[in-house]
């Protein structure tokens, strides 16, 4: 009696979670794959740094693009094949992940970074802070990101006040 009581429990649950809403409060049970995302980023930047190309497939989605937002011109989209064959011109000299968050929805991670970096690309100076959003995805082969869109913080803004 208690096996059928638990079973047909069980399957209340299930239905009435399938068509609930999301829950926009961070889960507890996130904390893991936040931890997970967060050292990806760790090594896909480090990989970025080293200009290991052989890395790439264990961070990138096969569809992955970058989107460069640059006040005054229109968002450069630039696709995967574009993004390898320019990677061993981006030099590196040194980077920080200085603030990052991660938010966990079922499948789909976004990651919301400032990110500094001392680099150039085909000479041209790539250094300063970044706004960086990442998209990762949980594919057969792991998390694998999808999109990155990159922008410069505005200077010496205020803050929206908080109410």
């Amino acid at each position: 009696m208690k096996i059928i009581f638990s079973f047909i429990l069980s399957i209340i649950i299930s239905v009435t979670s399938a068509g609930a809403q999301p829950d926009t409060s961070k889960p507890q049970n996130t904390l893991p794959m936040e931890k997970e995302i967060t050292e990806l980023e760790k090594q896909w930047a480090a990989a970025i740094q080293k200009q290991d190309e052989s890395q790439m497939d264990q961070f990138l989605a096969d569809n992955y693009f970058l989107a460069i937002a640059i006040q005054g011109m229109p968002i450069r989209i630039i696709p995967k094949a574009v993004w390898l064959d320019n990677l061993k011109f981006y030099k590196t000299e040194s980077f920080n992940i200085d603030e990052i968050k991660v938010h966990v929805y079922d499948g789909v991670a976004i990651v919301l970074m400032m990110f500094t970096q001392h680099a150039t690309v085909r000479g041209q100076d790539r250094s300063g802070q970044f706004l960086i959003t990442d998209v990762w995805v949980k594919q057969e082969k792991g998390w694998r990101v999808t999109e990155r869109h990159s922008s410069r913080p505005e200077p010496g803004a205020a803050p929206l006040p908080i109410k």
